[in-house]
Formats: C-alpha cells, sequence, structure tokens
C-alpha cells in the first residue's frame, strides 16, 4: 500500500479548525447533493459502489438501510481479497477511498453508512442472530482500509462538531465516534492518539467529554501509556474536564509514576473542585494507592478532606433560599438533595474501597490513630472509623481500640460526636445495627468516659435517625436494662429520661417496648424505680400528648399489684411507683399553662386521681410502719425535688398532719403510766405556754412501751410494726 503523508499536529489542528469554521458559515440541513430518487439501489459505476456490491452489499438511497447480502466476516474477507488481488493494487485503495468520499458528501448516504445495514430475509432466517455493523464499521474492520477510513472519519466529523442532535433524532459526532469502538485491531494507534487528541482539543465541551469516556472502549493496551499522558497534561489545563479524564484514566493501563502524578495533582486541587467532582476524584486517588504508599496518600487525604466544607455551604445556602423564596422552595430543595446525592456517592466510593480493599482500611484507621492528641481531630475521622466498623469485621477490635484510646486522651469528645452525627447522618443511618453494636460494647467497660461515649452514641443515634433506628435504640437500651448488669441499668434508665426530654413524641411510639421492662422490676433497686416509673409517667401522663390510656392502664395495674402485696419487697416497689405517678399527674404546670394561656391548676378528674391513687397508698402501707415511712419519705423527695400542683399541695399536707396527729400527739394532761427508766415530762416547749391543756410528741412511751422492754430492748417479729419504726427509716 502506497504511505500517504501524515499532517503534523499543528496541519491537522488547522485544517480540522478550518473545516469546522466552515461548517459553522453553512447551515447543517443542507446537502451538498441531494439524491433524487428515494429508497432506491445506488447505481453509478464507481469502483466504490462496484466493489461494495460484488462482496454483498447493496448500497441504498433516501432513508433506506444499506442491505448486507451476505455473513460480516464473508463481506469482509471478499472485499479484502478482491482489494488485495487487484491488478492495480495499491493504488486500487485510494480509488476506493475517493469512491466513499465522494458518495458520503450526501448526509442521507453518511447517515446510512454510520448506521446498521439491514440484512436480506433469506439471510437473517439462517442467521442466529439479527444483529449487524453499519458500512464504516465493517470498513474499519478490514486492515488495508482502516487507517484511511479513520482519516475519512476525522475530516468528515468537524462538519457536525456544533449539531448535537439533527431532525432524525441522531447525534452525528456521537456515531462517528461510536464507529471507531471496540475494533479488533487499531492499524496505527499512534496516528488515532494524534487525531483524537486534536479532536478533542477543537470539540465544543459536551463533545469532549463523550469522545474522553469512549477512549478504553477505542484504544488498544499499546495506546494506553500514550493516551494517558496525553490526558494528564490535559488535566493539568481543562478543569472542566476533570470527571471523565480520571474515570478513563482509571481504565486505563498506566505507569505507576504517571499514575502517581495525576494522584498528587489532584490531591493539590482538593480544597477547590466541586462538590459533584469529588466521588470520581476520590475513586480515583484510592484505586491508585499501593501497598507502600498507602498510609502516606491516605494520611494527605485525611488532613486535605473535609466534608463539612462541602456539605454545611449547600444546606445553608438552600435554607437561605427557602427563607428568600418561602413560595418557591423546589430549587433550594433540588440543590440541597443535589449535595446529599453527591455525599452519598463519595461514601459509596469510600466504602466499597475499604470493604474489598484490605491496605486502605487499615491505612485509614492508622491514619487516625497516629493524629497527635494535640491536632485537630475532624468529624471526619469518626465517620470513617464507624465506616470501616460496619463494613470488616476483622478491624473491629482494633477500632474499639483505637476509639477507647482517643475517647481517654479526649481527642473524642461529646461536640464532635455530635457534629459527626449533624452532617454525616444521612450515611450513618444506614450503618444503625453497626453503631448500635459499638455502642452496646462501650457501654461494658469500667471507665466513665468510654461510658458516657457509649450512651452519647446511643442518644445521637434516636435523634438524628429515622423511626426504625428509634425502634431498635430503644429495643437495645431495653436490653442493657434487662441484663442485670447494675451499672449498665442505670445508664440504660439515664440515655431513656434524656431521650424522653429530647423527643417525647418518638419515645411515645415505642413505650410498649418500654413497658416491658416492669416484668423485670423486683431485680431493681429503689433508685432505678424510681426512674423507670418516672419515664413511664412521663409518657403516660404528659399533658402535651394525650391518648396514652394503654401506658396508664398498665402502670395502674402494676401499682396495686405490687401495693397489695404482703412482700415489703413488693410493697416498696408499689409505693415508690404510685408516688412517682402521682408527682408527675400533679406536677404544677402553671409555667406552661401562662404561655399558652391554659388553666393552672388540675381538673377535678385529675384531683381526682391523684388523691385516689395516694388514698390507696396510705391504706395499702398504714399497717407496716417501714411501708409507711418509705411512703412519706418519697413524698418527701418528691415535694422537695418538684412543683406540685397548689390543690394537691394543700390536701397532701392536711393528710400527712393528721397522720401524724393521730401516730404521735398526745395531750399533755394525759400524763403516760408505766416503768420507765427516766421521768416522763414534756421537754422542748411545743406550744408557747406550758399549760395542762398543751399537747406533747409521745416519744418517751413508745420508745419503751412494755412489749418493747419484754425482749431485752431488742424489737421482735411481732413489734415489726411500731410506730418507732417510722423513725430510723
Amino acid at each position: 500500500m502506497t504511505s500517504k503523508r501524515r499532517l503534523s499536529k499543528s496541519e491537522d489542528r488547522e485544517s480540522l479548525t478550518e473545516d469546522a469554521s466552515h461548517a459553522r458559515k453553512q447551515p447543517l440541513c443542507k446537502k451538498a447533493k441531494k439524491s433524487h430518487i428515494h429508497n432506491e439501489v445506488q447505481e453509478n459505476n464507481s469502483v466504490f459502489v462496484k466493489l461494495l456490491k460484488t462482496s454483498g452489499i447493496i448500497l441504498k438511497t433516501g432513508e433506506s438501510q444499506n442491505q448486507l447480502a451476505v455473513d460480516q466476516i464473508v463481506f469482509q474477507k471478499k472485499l479484502f481479497q478482491t482489494l488485495r488481488k487487484h491488478p492495480s493494487y495499491p493504488k486500487i485503495i485510494e480509488e476506493f477511498i475517493s469512491g466513499l468520499e465522494s458518495y458520503i458528501e450526501d448526509q442521507d448516504n453518511f447517515r446510512n453508512c454510520l448506521l446498521s445495514c439491514e440484512r436480506l430475509q433469506d439471510e437473517e432466517a439462517s442467521m442466529g442472530t439479527s444483529y449487524s455493523k453499519s458500512l464504516i464499521k465493517l470498513l474499519l474492520g478490514i486492515d488495508i482500509l482502516q487507517p484511511a477510513i479513520i482519516k475519512t472519519l476525522f475530516e468528515k466529523l468537524p462538519e457536525f462538531l456544533f449539531e448535537r442532535v439533527n431532525s432524525d433524532g441522531i447525534s452525528v459526532p456521537r456515531l462517528i465516534i461510536s464507529q471507531l469502538k471496540w475494533l479488533d485491531r487499531v492499524v496505527d494507534g499512534k496516528d488515532l492518539t494524534t487525531k483524537i487528541m486534536q479532536l478533542i482539543n477543537i470539540a465544543p465541551e459536551y463533545l469532549q467529554h463523550d469522545i474522553i469516556t469512549s477512549l478504553p472502549e477505542v484504544l488498544g493496551d499499546s495506546q494506553h501509556a500514550d493516551m494517558g499522558k496525553e490526558l494528564s497534561d490535559l488535566l493539568a489545563k481543562n478543569t472542566p474536564l476533570t470527571v471523565p479524564i480520571l474515570d478513563v484514566l482509571s481504565s486505563l493501563r498506566l505507569d505507576s509514576k504517571l499514575l502517581s502524578k495525576v494522584r498528587q495533582l489532584m490531591m493539590d486541587k482538593l480544597s477547590s473542585v466541586r462538590v459533584d467532582d469529588l466521588p470520581v476524584i476520590i475513586k480515583f486517588i484510592l484505586h491508585s494507592i499501593t501497598a507502600t504508599d498507602a498510609l502516606e496518600v491516605i494520611s494527605e487525604l485525611r488532613e486535605k478532606l473535609d466534608l463539612k466544607h462541602f456539605i454545611l455551604p449547600l444546606r445553608l445556602h438552600a435554607s437561605q433560599s427557602k427563607l428568600k423564596n418561602k413560595g418557591q422552595t423546589s430549587f433550594s430543595g433540588n440543590q440541597e438533595n443535589s449535595g446529599q446525592d453527591c455525599a452519598f456517592l463519595l461514601f459509596d466510593v469510600i466504602k466499597s474501597a475499604v470493604r474489598y480493599e484490605k491496605t486502605i482500611s487499615e491505612a485509614w484507621i492508622k491514619a487516625i490513630e497516629c493524629t497527635a492528641p494535640e491536632s485537630e481531630h475532624k468529624t471526619f475521622d469518626l465517620a470513617m472509623l464507624i465506616i470501616i466498623y460496619s463494613t470488616n469485621t476483622q478491624t473491629k477490635k482494633y477500632i474499639e481500640r483505637v476509639l477507647r484510646n482517643k475517647i481517654r486522651s479526649g481527642c473524642f469528645d461529646e461536640d464532635l460526636l455530635q457534629s459527626a452525627f449533624q452532617i454525616h447522618h444521612f450515611v450513618l443511618k444506614d450503618l444503625c445495627p453497626s453503631i448500635l453494636s459499638l455502642a452496646q460494647n462501650l457501654l461494658h467497660s469500667l471507665d466513665q468516659s468510654i461510658i458516657l461515649f457509649g450512651s452519647l452514641l446511643y442518644k445521637y443515634a434516636f435523634t438524628f435517625f429515622d423511626t426504625y433506628c428509634q425502634q431498635e435504640v430503644i429495643g437495645a437500651l431495653v436490653t442493657h436494662i434487662c441484663s442485670g448488669n447494675e451499672a449498665e441499668v442505670d445508664t440504660a434508665l439515664d440515655i431513656l429520661l434524656d431521650l424522653v426530654v429530647l423527643n417525647l413524641s418518638a419515645m411515645r411510639l415505642n413505650a410498649i417496648f418500654v413497658k416491658g421492662i416492669l416484668d423485670y422490676l423486683d431485680k431493681m433497686s429503689p433508685q432505678q424505680i424510681r426512674k423507670l416509673f418516672y419515664l413511664l409517667s412521663t409518657m403516660a401522663f404528659s399533658k402535651q400528648h394525650e391518648g396514652s390510656s394503654h401506658i396508664q392502664d398498665d402502670m395502674h395495674l402494676v401499682v396495686r399489684k405490687q401495693l397489695s402485696s404482703t412482700i415489703f419487697k413488693y410493697k416498696l416497689i408499689g409505693i415508690i411507683g404510685a408516688v412517682t405517678m402521682a408527682g408527675i399527674m400533679a406536677e404544677d404546670r402553671s409555667r406552661s399553662s401562662s404561655l399558652t394561656q391554659g388553666k393552672t391548676d388540675l381538673s377535678k378528674e385529675q384531683y381526682t386521681q391523684v388523691t385516689s391513687l395516694l388514698q390507696l397508698v396510705h391504706s395499702c402501707s398504714e399497717q407496716s410502719p417501714l411501708a409507711s415511712a418509705l411512703y412519706y419519705d418519697e413524698f418527701a423527695n418528691l415535694i422537695q425535688g418538684r412543683k406540685l400542683a397548689p390543690k394537691v399541695l394543700e390536701w397532701v399536707g392536711q393528710t400527712i398532719l393528721n397522720d401524724f396527729q393521730d401516730a404521735f400527739v398526745v395531750d399533755l394532761c394525759v400524763v403516760p403510766k408505766g416503768e420507765y427508766p427516766f421521768p416522763v415530762k414534756a421537754l422542748y416547749g411545743l406550744e408557747e405556754n406550758d399549760s395542762c391543756d398543751g399537747i406533747a410528741i409521745n416519744l418517751l412511751p413508745l420508745l419503751f412501751s412494755e412489749d418493747f422492754a419484754k425482749d431485752g430492748n431488742r424489737m421482735t417479729s411481732q413489734d415489726s410494726d411500731h410506730k418507732l419504726s417510722y423513725i430510723p427509716y
């Protein structure tokens, strides 16, 4: 084959630019030559048409597809042999290409050559597939024609550079590029690489993107190195093409030095790139890591990648847009969703890397571990530890050890954890089971700072996650309470009390799980029982949330059952529960109601419920001084710690005063008879005038009663109901 002079890069660029400007001046819909006969067989005496017809392709005019009468491989073989054995070879090649160039001057003919051929009916029936290539694609598969065909295509393409879609809905530039994909062999790879880069330099941005992303399907392995160097140079100059270039570089077989160079280039630009480009950039950086440089690269990436600088500005801008355009919130909402989608994609890239690349996951943990205490840790560090904890089971112990050390040293505190959930909650919510597992393990620690961190994990998971995760959090806390471990029970109850304050509505939705703890009351201390009933009473009797009758009914049943027991252990539960319930029911809400202009006191029905409950406790405990002592002590704590409604407080004061007088107060005129080691007389002057009509506390006679003295100053079991049992309690 006669070799033709190859245009230099500058000459090719000039010719392509001239063609592009010429194409702009002329209407794109105008055809150089329009065939007057439509849907008929192309008949002329050119070498091009004759050789195609002889080999098995019939060219059609108009909008009809070219017809393929033989198998595609048979066509290529026949045409190759015809050209190769032709008497005028290699000059016949030039004549054939010249005929092709003349033929495709008509845009309909050119389009037909780019579209797939139509198989004849009998051929179609004999073949296993109906798919067939285009005429250009078939010609590109013939080695002796391929360089000239490629040259013709690249000379033709500038005519359509600025035509996105023609009247048929077809993008001719994309169709031309698609002809170069998946060729069995590229004859002159360097020339093809040169032409592609020249085309990228003059093409509009939309076409640049398409050409670059098509490169892995166009180039052979031998052209990867040259193209990689060209693309890396283009990447340094053309920021809008960052994503397609990096996407392609990840798919090419490139030298490690070139990859390292591009990776460092991207690392330097990391703080200034668009958030939309981040997923592809991070994917490239992570995929280019080797075992030798993993720790160094991850440490640098950790320093330069701080998502709060990308995510928070988007949320702030979206919220400001909503305030400015209250009636037109769709744009700001879409912008916020777009930023969130990019963050999702970014974390998907990272999760995939740490799941399947042990080197990356270990390097990331090591980079966080090696960060000095005086250095500032980022919310991204916590998010990454949780992500790796959830994706790689082999590193769980290692991550827990790193977390414990960071918590003890004060590097991971409450503020950092809260910020991590605020910024990354949309990613962390998918890791809820792993977060709860981590929190559970931290609660088993003996270090209070680590226990606090574990409790905060539960708290923020409930606060920031959805209803399903909230249910899982409550279930995990109930499991801690039912475990019997006193420290875990106290911590879990404290967390639940915090959650009731933070989000009472969400807690009420999970009341059925909390009620189940009532079955484990006999294993709890009085303080824990008090916390549990306060928790349940808040959910059941809160005035802001009506309709909790099922919780109220269950609590009343439990309290009545425990109060009726003759065993003090269970009666204690009933007394604590009843007084705690009464305290919540009778709470003075004058402050909150003054804001809402509501009533400042209890309704008659509520007042009756409270007094009836307290009378029940009194009647069930009056026969046992220990129970009575506990009852009054609980009341004292309640009155001291909470502000009760005035009506209830008045009733309580009057009732306790009457009970006290009946039990301890006597008239001075009635001197008790009996043998006492001390003289019985009135002391301390309860009344200002010591008249015989005064009153006194019957202290000494009660202390040395006959029954008490018979047992040698020791109380027997029969005297367990002695009123002085009130005093030591």
